[in-house]
C-alpha cells in the first residue's frame, strides 16, 4: 500500500504512537504486556527500542527533527526493490514508488522480505490475478503472502539480533504502509518475547486507526489502476489489518514451525543463547504501560496481562 505523507497534527494516543509529521503510523513497540510463564507478571518490552511504522521519504523538517529526537540509528527496510525508485512514479502493482530517504547519522539497511519470484511484480498480468485473489478472500491471502515471510527468515536475522548488541541503539522498522510486513516482523518478536496472541493481533489492528486519514486516498487510486480490476470492497479489504489476519499467522507459527523460540532456534539456526539473549533485551521488569486485568493464553490464573486501551 501507498504511504501518504501524514497530517501534521494527530489525534492518535500517545502511546503507542509516535507524531512524526510527513510518515504515517510510527508507533513504539514497547510497553506490550510480555506475561507469560517465563516472566515476572509485570514485565513487559522494552520501551524506546524498536519503532514500527511507514516509509519514511515524506519526511517535512518538522518529521526529520522528531525522528532525530528518537535517537533511531537504524533503519530497516522491508520493501521490495520495485517499491524504490529514485523518483516517485507508480511501480507494476500500481503502488507510488518512493525515494530513498537518507537521514543523518543513520543507517539504512534493506531487508527485502520476499524473493524476485515472489513478487514477480514486473508481470502486470501475474500481478492483477494476484490482486484479484487478494481481494476475493483476505484472510487467506494475508496467511500465505506473510507466511513466505516467514520462510526467507533468515534474512531477517540482523535485524532480529540487534536488541542483544551491546547497548543498542533505537531502529526503525518500516515497509510500505507499516501493515503486514512490518507487523510480521512484530508478531515474531512479540511472540518470542512472551506476549500473548491476543495482545500481538490488537497491536497489529492499530494499524487501522492510524491509516484511517489516508485509506481513501490508498482506495481512489487503486481504482484507477487499470492493471488491477478490482472493485472498492475488494480494496478496502486489501487494506485493512484484521486481527485473524495476524492471529492466522500466529497459528502457521505454531502448528508449521512449532512456536517462536523452535523457529528462532532450528529454522533461523540462531543458537539457545543468541535466542535468550534477544528474548532477555526485549523484556523488561517494568509494569506495562496500558492496559487491564484479564487472563490470556498461558499465563497463570492471577497473573497480569494486557488488553489495549481503547481510545475515546
Amino acid at each position: 500500500m501507498s504511504s501518504h505523507a501524514a497530517p501534521h497534527t494527530s489525534t492518535l494516543p500517545t502511546p503507542p504512537f509516535v507524531p512524526i509529521p510527513g510518515v504515517v503510523n510510527v508507533r513504539d513497540i514497547g510497553g506490550y504486556s510480555a506475561n507469560g510463564l517465563r516472566y515476572h507478571p509485570r514485565s513487559s518490552i522494552r520501551r524506546g527500542l524498536i519503532y514500527r511504522g511507514g516509509q519514511p521519504s515524506g519526511f517535512t523538517p518538522e518529521g526529520r527533527a522528531a525522528f532525530k529526537i528518537l535517537g533511531i540509528k537504524k533503519v530497516y527496510d522491508l520493501r521490495t526493490k520495485d517499491e524504490i525508485g529514485t523518483e516517485a512514479k507508480d511501480s507494476a502493482l500500481g503502488m507510488l514508488r518512493q525515494p530513498i530517504v537518507e537521514l543523518e547519522d543513520t543507517e539504512r539497511i534493506h531487508l527485502d522480505v520476499f524473493t524476485e519470484e515472489d513478487v514477480s511484480k514486473h508481470d502486470k498480468t501475474r500481478a492483477a490475478q494476484k490482486w484479484e485473489k487478494m481481494g476475493k478472500n483476505t484472510t487467506e491471502r494475508f496467511i500465505a503472502k506473510t507466511t513466505e515471510i516467514l520462510e526467507h527468515g533468515v534474512r531477517l536475522v540482523p535485524l532480529f539480533a540487534h536488541p542483544a548488541a551491546p547497548d543498542p541503539a533505537p531502529i526503525y522498522l518500516h515497509c510500505t504502509g507499516g501493515k503486514d510486513r512490518t507487523g510480521t516482523v512484530v508478531m515474531l518478536l512479540f511472540r518470542l518475547a512472551g506476549v500473548s496472541k491476543e495482545t500481538v493481533a490488537e497491536e497489529y489492528a492499530l494499524t487501522d486507526l492510524a491509516l484511517r486519514e489516508v485509506t481513501p486516498r490508498v482506495v481512489e487510486k487503486m481504482l484507477k489502476n487499470p492493471n488491477l480490476g478490482l472493485d472498492e470492497e475488494a480494496v478496502r479489504q486489501i487494506l485493512v489489518a484484521k486481527k485473524d489476519y495476524i492471529l492466522g499467522l500466529c497459528d502457521v507459527l505454531e502448528e508449521r514451525y512449532g512456536g517462536a523460540e523452535q523457529y528462532f532456534r532450528d529454522y533461523l539456526k540462531m543458537s539457545a543463547a543468541d535466542v535468550q539473549a534477544i528474548k532477555s533485551a526485549l523484556v523488561v521488569d517494568e509494569r506495562p504501560i496500558f492496559g487491564k486485568e484479564e487472563e490470556k493464553e498461558d499465563i497463570p490464573k492471577g497473573m497480569l496481562s494486557l488488553s489495549i486501551v481503547k481510545p475515546g
